[in-house]
């Protein structure tokens, strides 16, 4: 099976002169579970963007299951930081809104609000819900349609650490089980090696490269609740930290002042 995405030596810079990214080269292989870290104002919203079709690359190229990437990927699903239910939608039909779009049966969206665990709510809408509900919502909306790659930008920050404890679980097990491929952006390094096969590392921006990739070789199924206590958890931290460290410290220090943040 081809990559679900390869970036070939991809640069962006955006019309205000501000170069995001430079050169940067990664492949995720299908059915993998990728993170990307780094320091804030790095690239990695723009990395996702470009992975999602709605950035296009100023040099180098994107390649999604083998065919270059032109326009939006239609064999992508995108869960932002912020969800974005419609108000006036209720459950059930913000669940279906990705196969309606995409002319598809409403059908699988009652089969994911039950995994879920939403069928109760299914005519509720997004102001009756909680946080944790909320993302529930999108996240059927999103596995509903099938999709060969999940890209996800921080969608847990917002949540208390009891809910997104439980959120990261509940991921784990429902994209093991779909064999979906995700692109996961973080800024919290725990995060990214408790849900991740491979880390990456992207350095401060502007220019943002890659400066490291690992490989996280903690067992799966992983019980999460207790995973952080492991030995070889803070084996892969203190190795992963070594690079992210001297980027935070760059970032900090203001070398990048002067520009946009793009993610």
């Amino acid at each position: 099976m081809p990559a679900a995405l390869q970036f070939s030596s991809v640069s962006k810079r955006y019309d205000s002169g501000y170069e995001a990214i430079e050169r940067i080269s990664f492949t995720v292989a299908a059915r993998r579970f990728v993170s990307i870290v780094g320091p804030s104002g790095c690239g990695k919203s723009t990395v996702l963007n470009l992975a999602a079709g709605l950035l296009s690359a100023s040099a180098g190229e994107v390649e999604s299951f083998g065919e270059p990437l032109a326009g939006l990927n239609r064999r992508a699903a995108y869960l932002f930081q912020q969800d974005a239910l419609l108000p006036w939608k209720s459950v059930l039909e913000n669940a279906q809104l990705g196969l309606e779009l995409r002319g598809m049966a409403h059908d699988a969206a009652h089969d994911w609000l039950r995994r879920v665990g939403l069928q109760a709510f299914a005519t509720r809408y997004p102001h009756e819900l909680s946080g944790g509900m909320r993302k529930r919502v999108a996240l059927a909306q999103c596995l509903a349609v099938q999709p060969d790659l999940l890209l996800m930008d921080e969608p847990f920050s917002a949540l208390d650490i009891h809910t997104r404890l439980r959120m990261e679980q509940e991921l784990l097990d429902w994209v093991g089980a779909a064999g979906t491929t995700v692109l996961f952006i973080t800024h919290d390094l725990e995060e990214a090696i408790a849900l991740s096969d491979e880390v990456l590392v992207l350095s401060a921006g502007p220019r943002s490269h890659l400066v490291g990739r690992y490989e996280i070789d903690l067992p799966r199924p992983r019980p999460l609740l207790d995973l952080k206590t492991e030995p070889r958890f803070a084996e892969i931290y203190k190795s992963i930290w070594h690079d992210l460290r001297g980027e935070v410290v760059k970032a900090l220090g203001g070398d990048h002042q002067g520009g946009p943040a793009h993610g």
